[in-house]
């Protein structure tokens, strides 16, 4: 779902990475759809529980601060 294009340029775009395969470039991009969409899923629970479709902001943080995998996003 992600351009593999984009992602291969974003790669190239680190200094400390000099080559990277295809299939990194594919495994990078796979690893950041399923990121995207778990952490996606976690803050509509809370737009769910503020009567609200659309996810804000806040849904994120609250997803963020409550669940202990990402931790690392504080």
């Amino acid at each position: 779902r992600l351009p593999l294009a984009r992602v291969k340029a974003l790669v190239k775009a680190d200094p400390d990475v000099t080559l990277a395969s295809q299939e990194a470039v594919f495994v990078l991009a796979r690893a950041t759809e399923l990121f995207v969409e778990t952490i996606a899923k976690d803050a509509y629970v809370y737009a769910q529980q503020g009567k609200r479709k659309t996810l804000q902001r806040k849904d994120l943080d609250n997803a963020i601060e409550a669940i202990d995998e990402f931790a690392f996003l504080e």
